[in-house]
């Protein structure tokens, strides 16, 4: 666990593909003295913060000064996992690339790119008291706890059906990490209608067909799918700044319910503490 602010010991860039936009984007990594992680796009500082939010359609976009990026949320776990708390990203495009569909590819270059410590801490959110938001018979709820304990339950049809995982240990669970994002078969072509997914691939998303799993090679895991409900709310709470200490439940989430959930923790500072 770390303890103090930390930054990226060297500058690096990743290159891909942006899963919504279909565009070719590249990002450079800087190291940051202050603290939060931000991106840069167009001359425009964007913090990857709850409160600049913008969208959560189908993925999270913070926007600032007219300007918004999008799909930051595997990269913003990818800092989680790897104990980064403060980085500049500067982006020549709308949307964080999706790589793989998972966040793994993000922790990786991340990892390669070590840790620089700072002297000061204040790098925790833990939660004071229960806190709940709900959205239809969607629901997020947090009690206090010293440690990120998070049980997360997916309902989808078959052949997903109902999927629960417990994660205890959230900063080693490399299966989290690397689990894909994915998609019914059947809302492709909505999605691509709304001008979304331009990107989407086998090569970088999990396709659930009617009876069985689209791609080639299958699940990487057997609850990868619950997996990745995971990593995507891991990489939205830490849009808060922090990393957050709490016995965590999640029943069918999305983007939109974790920035409810942490407007709502924000809304009363008896809520949390921050150390």
């Amino acid at each position: 666990m770390i303890k103090r602010q930390t930054t990226i010991n060297r500058i690096f860039k990743l290159a891909g593909i942006g899963l919504h936009t279909g565009r070719e984007v590249t990002m450079e990594f800087l190291p940051r003295r202050e603290f939060g992680i931000a991106f840069v796009f167009n001359g425009n500082l964007i913090p990857a913060r709850y409160d600049m939010v913008a969208d959560t359609r189908l993925s999270t976009q913070v926007a600032a000064n007219g300007a918004s990026v999008a799909t930051i949320e595997h990269l913003m776990a990818a800092f989680y996992f790897s104990g980064i708390t403060n980085c500049i990203v500067y982006i020549d495009g709308p949307e964080v690339p999706i790589m793989d569909g998972s966040a793994w590819e993000f922790y990786h270059e991340l990892w390669r790119a070590g840790i620089y410590e700072f002297p000061e801490s204040g790098v925790y959110l833990k939660v004071q008291r229960p806190v709940e938001v709900k959205h239809n018979d969607a629901y997020v709820r947090v009690k206090p706890l010293n440690t990120l304990d998070i049980t997360m339950t997916i309902e989808f049809r078959p052949p997903v059906g109902r999927q629960r995982k417990r994660v205890m240990d959230v900063e080693n669970a490399i299966s989290i990490i690397n689990s894909r994002t994915f998609v019914l078969h059947e809302e492709i072509e909505a999605i691509k209608k709304a001008g979304l997914a331009k990107g989407g691939s086998l090569d970088n998303a999990v396709v659930i067909g009617g009876d069985s799993i689209v791609n080639p090679q299958g699940l990487r895991y057997k609850k990868e799918l619950v997996n990745h409900k995971i990593l995507d709310l891991i990489g939205d709470f830490y849009t808060c700044g922090y990393r957050l200490l709490g016995r965590v439940e999640a029943h069918k989430t999305g983007h939109y319910l974790n920035n409810m959930f942490l407007k709502e923790v924000f809304s009363d500072p008896a809520n949390y503490a921050i150390y």
